[in-house]
């Protein structure tokens, strides 16, 4: 990397000090918000979806084998 190169390229030292005070300010308000609860219902249902779909084009393959 020449000089020029090196003067080229941007302070960030700058940006870091920015979050930082982005960071430490405290009226960005609650981040405590979660994910949507999983239905064990659901993924048993997209599962045994996924099954057959998988079971009917293993038929449709052996059937064009044989």
């Amino acid at each position: 990397m020449t000089t020029g190169e090196f003067r080229a390229t941007r302070d960030v030292s700058a940006s870091t000090a920015q979050f930082q005070a982005f960071a430490e300010d405290g009226s960005q308000g609650d981040w405590e918000a979660s994910a949507p609860a999983r239905s064990p219902a659901k993924i048993a249902m997209l599962l045994a979806l996924i099954i057959v779909v998988l079971a009917i084009f293993a038929l449709i393959a052996y059937e064009m084998k044989h």
